[in-house]
């Protein structure tokens, strides 16, 4: 039988490495929740949109997807201004860590990338429905797109494993975004070369409107 009060008393005895503890979870809970879906996105964007005709199932996964992104973004937010406040009152040598501010500047990259992501890359997936994300979108259109998929995927990975690996505290914040910078340029060239892949978007037009006069 559960002793209940054992368990309150053993969670009120450290107060403030409880409440350290619960930052933590609720961190990497939305870390998880981030990386989960923000990868689903990525695989399902390229496997079954680019391609093949959006379906209105197609576009309710994505929608879907795309809200646990923002609430991740939102765990992490919270989570990470509170790890602060806490290091400020209870453990200022943390705030001298470079790692902790590295991530908080690729975090903003992120939430930025997500604002563009729900302004560009959703709208077009709604508009699209009936036919594949591609149609008729132009090269430069399609190279944003893939743009904005590189840094996602870039951005979500590096923060957990800057979580990740205690050998990289008191990195200077510079190496770790030079590196970041690098794997994001290596991703971003990766994406890129898709666009030389994909069918033009004058072909596309050129098809869909054969189609339409048929």
């Amino acid at each position: 039988m559960i002793d209940l009060n054992l368990l309150l008393e053993r969670l009120s005895t450290d107060l403030v490495g409880t409440g350290k503890s619960f930052l933590i979870m609720v961190h990497l809970v939305g870390l998880a929740l981030g990386i989960g879906a923000a990868t689903l996105l990525d695989v399902f964007i390229l496997r079954f949109l680019v391609l093949r005709n959006i379906t209105r199932a197609n576009l309710e996964v994505v929608e879907f997807a795309t809200k646990v992104v923002t609430m991740g973004l939102v765990m992490l937010w919270g989570s990470g201004i509170s790890f602060l406040l806490h290091y400020g009152f209870f453990d200022p040598a943390k705030l001298m860590n470079e790692k902790v501010w590295a991530k908080i500047g690729i975090v903003m990259i992120l939430s930025i990338n997500g604002m563009f992501i729900h302004r560009m890359v959703l709208p077009l997936i709604r508009e699209n429905v009936g036919r594949p994300l591609f149609d008729g979108v132009s090269i430069g259109k399609r190279r944003v797109l893939l743009l904005t998929g590189a840094i996602s995927a870039v951005s979500w990975y590096v923060p957990l494993m800057l979580g990740s690996l205690p050998q990289l505290n008191f990195l200077p914040a510079g190496t770790i975004l030079v590196a970041y910078g690098i794997l994001l340029g290596a991703a971003v060239t990766a994406t890129q070369a898709l666009v030389g892949i994909l069918p033009r978007a004058e072909a596309t037009e050129v098809g869909h409107a054969g189609r339409e006069a048929i």
